[in-house]
């Protein structure tokens, strides 16, 4: 984690009444199907407790485990998902999922390479609310190497990007990139209602978001 997100967990708080001995909670975890708990391990020990906007992170319980009770479990792509909040789920390899409750469907969809990710992310956000000024504007992208190389200019956020999420910076616009399944779509956060226009002009001309 970077320095930013680490202030960040700090200045959010951990509820240490969710921290689980290691030995009782690799005991509890042979009870579900998962091939290697190292993920789940690691999750519970970094972030459980986690209080975000007024929600606490975690898996398990110690009150839970104590009475032997099990957690609702949900198999996707060979992968057994674990509930972490009200909307975000977490795979066994630690992808984070979230849930596509439209149509009845019930689909996952991976959104992020690991909790980090998300951390990263949520911490930048809190220190950048300036590119909110602006209503966000989302499009498809028709070609995603082209539509990277595009973004030589900017600066590249390495600790937020990850192989769902790329993120580029300068000092007016906020490029965030994501990819559902095969697709890949933008969000174009802005402080200049002029600069937002221009970049994005130069998307269409170019053929790379629609």
């Amino acid at each position: 984690l970077s320095e930013r997100a680490i202030k960040f967990i700090e200045k959010a708080g951990k509820n240490k009444d969710y921290e689980i001995d290691f030995d009782i909670l690799e005991k509890h975890l042979k009870f579900y199907d998962v091939q290697d708990y190292s993920e789940i391990i690691g999750f519970q020990e970094k972030f459980s407790g986690l209080n975000l906007q007024n929600t606490i992170i975690h898996i398990f319980t110690p009150k839970q485990i104590k009475e032997n009770k099990g957690v609702n479990t949900y198999h996707w792509k060979g992968q057994t998902l674990f509930s972490i909040n009200d909307s975000l789920y977490i795979a066994e390899n630690g992808e984070i999922a979230i849930r596509d409750c439209g149509c009845d469907s019930y689909d996952f969809y991976f959104y992020y390479e690991n909790f980090e990710t998300f951390i990263e992310q949520q911490a930048f956000f809190e220190d950048h609310q300036y590119y909110k000024n602006l209503p966000v504007f989302g499009y498809e992208i028709t070609d995603i190497k082209a539509f990277s190389k595009c973004m030589d200019d900017y600066d590249f956020l390495d600790e937020c990007s990850d192989k769902y999420n790329l993120m580029w910076k300068n000092e007016v616009n906020l490029i965030h990139v994501t990819k559902c399944l095969s697709e890949w779509s933008v969000c174009i956060d802005s402080t200049s209602e002029k600069q937002r226009h221009c970049i994005i002009r130069n998307l269409k001309e170019k053929h790379l978001i629609q």
